[in-house]
């Protein structure tokens, strides 16, 4: 008798959602004001008149300065009776991350969902949903500038290491390894504000995909972040990697905080020059006096060919050029020799 009674519940539930659309309704968790880089939470909660058949799929909307990030693990599920209609309804939590001051809106988005109106209906329905419109006033905590990225939390942990540590020396080559961990509650990884490494001239800056590890557990995230930056030292000179600062809003304190990582500094000399070999050697001395000596063997042989030429008017020109004797006006007296 219990399985029959079952069993005229169940037919009473498909009749009376039987015609019926699927629907959605949207609200925002958490009232009032919301700091800048505080977590708030968007319910949306889907009804299908039927049983769900496969998870819904959602199309979130891109907001200016805004962060959504879809819904984590599986949605709590409950039944609605409407009228005359029954629904089986799904409640999912996105996470929303305002990182500008003013008034969010977050538009109407839509969410594909597939349902049955039996349980034993072998095809399945696919309909389209759309959310309705929420909006709520995001306010810059005191102390913080606006534009600067900031995170809200009461936990939050940032730590710097290096491998190796830049020393007061370093050689050509060597390279540095900067890695920054964040991590945060009701904050996934990819919410906290991104590590920009910069250019510094004769290093070489490589900054690796950021590691994301977020975890959920008893409906409680931990949100973690991994940065990765190495820097290589590609010529000499005296460096500088400048320090780096996190500023955060403390919600619990109400005040805002902060962290503070040291400069690095270091010198790396100018690796020696690099023996020439024979051939640069030629090429560089060919480069620099070949012109000339051409220039000079040629200018030879054209004085040579100019010569042959005009030989006879050369020798000419030449015997002109040659010293004269004249008689001398007082002869010297011949004297006899005597036998």
């Amino acid at each position: 008798m219990k399985l029959v009674g079952w069993l005229a519940v169940l037919m009473a539930f498909c009749q009376l959602a039987h015609g019926q659309d699927a629907l959605a309704r949207t609200r925002l968790k958490e009232s009032g004001d919301i700091w800048v880089g505080q977590k708030s939470t968007l319910i949306v909660e889907l009804l299908a008149p039927g049983y769900f058949d496969g998870a819904a799929a959602f199309d979130l909307p891109k907001v200016p300065g805004v962060l959504i990030f879809p819904p984590v693990g599986s949605p709590v599920v409950s039944t609605e009776t409407i009228g005359d209609a029954a629904y089986t309804v799904q409640r999912h939590e996105l996470m929303v991350f305002a990182q500008r001051p003013g008034t969010i809106v977050i538009p109407s988005s839509e969410v594909r969902i597939n349902f049955k109106r039996q349980p034993l209906d072998h095809d399945s329905i696919p309909q389209t949903v759309k959310t309705q419109e929420v909006s709520f006033k995001a306010v810059l905590p005191p102390g913080a500038e606006a534009g600067q990225a900031l995170v809200s939390s009461d936990d939050l942990d940032v730590i710097e290491t290096w491998q190796p540590v830049p020393g007061s020396k370093a050689k050509t080559g060597d390279a540095f390894v900067r890695t920054i961990s964040w991590s945060a509650s009701d904050i996934p990884g990819m919410a906290f504000p991104p590590f920009v490494a910069g250019s510094i001239p004769g290093l070489g800056i490589y900054p690796a995909d950021p590691l994301v590890d977020d975890r959920s557990e008893r409906g409680e995230l931990q949100g973690k972040r991994v940065d990765k930056v190495t820097y290589v030292c590609k010529t000499g000179g005296h460096f500088v990697i400048p320090p780096f600062t996190v500023h955060w809003w403390d919600p619990a304190a109400k005040e805002m905080k902060h962290k503070d990582f040291e400069a690095r500094v270091f010198d790396v000399p100018m690796p020696p020059e690099p023996p020439v070999p024979w051939t640069a050697k030629l090429h560089r001395g060919w480069r620099a006096y070949g012109m000339l000596t051409i220039g000079i063997l040629g200018g030879a042989v054209l004085l040579a060919l100019l010569a042959y030429r005009f030989r006879d008017a050369l020798v000419r020109f030449l015997a002109r050029l040659r010293p004269r004797h004249l008689a001398p006006l007082n002869p010297p007296s011949v004297v006899p020799v005597r036998k």
